[in-house]
């Protein structure tokens, strides 16, 4: 979607940025607690804004003055103060979980009476310091957005400033008793994680989080929280610009600890994929974790939505698959197979098996979301409605549930022209706010036969590093502007890479012939 800040920002001209129109709003953006910027305004001079005539404690900020005044260094100090460690410890720790702001701060925290829940003393540094650190993330979104610069090449190593050696070692031993305690944090993130709710995303971030905290040296740890910023983006409303900065960080910090765990690899793939868009290094990072561990599902889930998101559909179904030959209970993998055998043109195989998937496990949101977005191309208006509203209650989306509600008023009172044109209103409303993405209005658009307002908004999409851009090649009714010498354009810029020369990882061998023949060619 549109670059945005996390909470209620309404949209104001470019040169300043949006605006915050809260405390609260204002320390999410910077990744502190709110005493802290309130400390800033009158000590470092903090750009804050009052509304005149309603008191000092109704303020705003604008994002591109708060970027500036973080670039000129005014938020930096030698050493951490007391402040800052004590009150705002909780506040920080939830920052580098990238809790929205009013999201779960670290569950057990709150409670320090216990000494279970509670770090040990000697990595309570960990907390502060790390909050401290990813404060940076959200300015460097800004400044990447701004410049138009790959996130890889912005990003710094932010995990490698803490006091975590490359070997995986620190400064301070780790005892067995942490590096316990480390693992079963592991255990509960990764069974939240593979919930797949945004509440359960939530809690698996919390529990990474902690593992971080008791054993910094944990490989794994920092996995979990890379993937768990992969689905963030898709499970829940954390803006995907923030998700993929953070979790390329993470991935990265993993690979760096221990470059022959198969999962970070896994994970650096998928972000680089969809959140920096390098599409060679993404297969590469897919090719070498399935080299790691052949026996991944995800890793192949993963690859082959990769390669069928750029229309190489035979590859992407049979990476997938053999994600479901190891692992046939997984649910997320059949809603997967089932929209891409509808997008290559199997297109009843695909739909039935979107609607085995939803009768098995109802709570998911991805066989709704899928099936919503078939309805519309179908023009199936009364499917569309019911599986959208499905879609925005698993996920708790506020806004796709208020586009369902405008489309179902629509359709009450004037059929499919009545849905559509109130459909295309409400979601012009949010994409101008920043708050959904321009393709799906596009797909709204091709339903309506504007296919001039589509391409346009398919431009800007590419403009603005849009995650879902790159689906442009996979999705039919996208496909159905393929004549138009814009669409031809708009897919020369995002320059997906010929099929690769390497077969995939899951790839049957080419006939004893057909290997010989091609050794024996000259060229």
């Amino acid at each position: 979607m549109p670059p945005r800040v996390t909470g209620p920002a309404r949209a104001e001209n470019s040169n300043m940025g949006s605006r915050l129109d809260c405390w609260k709003d204002i320390a999410a953006y910077l990744g502190r607690g709110e005493r802290t910027v309130k400390r800033w305004e009158t000590e470092r001079g903090l750009p804050i804004h009052r509304v005149p005539g309603e008191g000092r404690a109704t303020v705003y900020a604008y994002t591109a003055q708060l970027d500036e005044w973080l670039k000129s260094g005014k938020a930096q100090s030698p050493e951490i103060s007391p402040e800052e460690t004590g009150t705002d410890e909780a506040e920080a720790a939830s920052n580098i979980a990238g809790a929205a702001p009013d999201g779960p701060v670290l569950r057990t925290l709150p409670d320090l009476g216990t000494s279970a829940a509670r770090p040990s003393p000697k990595w309570r540094w960990l907390l502060p310091v790390c909050g401290f650190l990813l404060a940076g993330i959200t300015v460097y979104s800004g400044a990447v957005r701004n410049a138009g610069l790959r996130f890889s090449h912005a990003l710094p190593s932010l995990f490698s400033k803490s006091k975590v050696k490359l070997d995986g070692s620190s400064s301070s031993r780790v005892s067995d008793s942490d590096k316990s305690v480390a693992r079963d944090f592991c255990l509960k993130g990764r069974y939240e994680w593979s919930e797949r709710t945004p509440d359960s995303l939530h809690r698996a971030l919390d529990d990474f989080t902690q593992a971080v905290v008791h054993d910094p040296g944990d490989a794994k740890a920092y996995v979990g929280l890379a993937d768990t910023y992969n689905l963030l983006r898709e499970y829940s409303t954390m803006p995907q610009t923030d998700a993929y900065l953070r979790a390329i960080a993470a991935a990265k910090r993993a690979v760096d600890l221990d470059d022959s765990l198969p999962e970070a690899h896994r994970a650096l793939a998928f972000a680089e994929f969809y959140g920096n868009w390098d599409f060679v290094d993404g297969e590469r990072e897919f090719h070498r974790a399935i080299e790691l561990d052949p026996m991944d599902a995800t890793a192949h889930r993963w690859y082959g939505n990769a390669i069928a998101v750029q229309g190489r559909f035979d590859e992407g179904l049979r990476e997938l698959d053999k994600a479901r030959e190891l692992d046939p209970s997984s649910h997320s993998n059949l809603a997967d197979k089932g929209f891409t055998l509808f997008e290559s043109g199997k297109r009843q195989e695909g739909i039935e098996l979107l609607k085995d998937v939803e009768r098995s496990a109802p709570e998911l949101r991805s066989p709704h979301a899928y099936l919503m977005r078939i309805s519309l191309q179908q023009r199936d208006f009364p499917t569309f409605l019911a599986e959208g509203q499905k879609a925005a209650e698993s996920s708790n989306d506020p806004v796709l549930k208020d586009r369902m509600e405008s489309a179902k008023a629509g359709y009450a009172r004037d059929g499919e022209r009545g849905l559509l044109n109130d459909l295309h209103s409400k979601e012009q409303e949010y994409y101008v706010a920043g708050k959904m993405s321009g393709v799906f209005l596009a797909q709204t658009c091709v339903a309506m036969g504007h296919r001039q307002e589509a391409l346009q908004l398919l431009e800007q999409a590419y403009n603005r590093h849009d995650l879902e851009f790159i689906g442009i090649t996979f999705q039919q009714d996208l496909r159905s502007l393929k004549n138009d010498p814009g669409y031809q354009t708009l897919l020369k810029k995002i320059n997906f890479p010929p099929a690769s020369q390497k077969a995939s990882p899951s790839a049957p061998p080419a006939p004893a012939a057909e290997q010989l023949r091609a050794a024996s060619d000259p060229r």
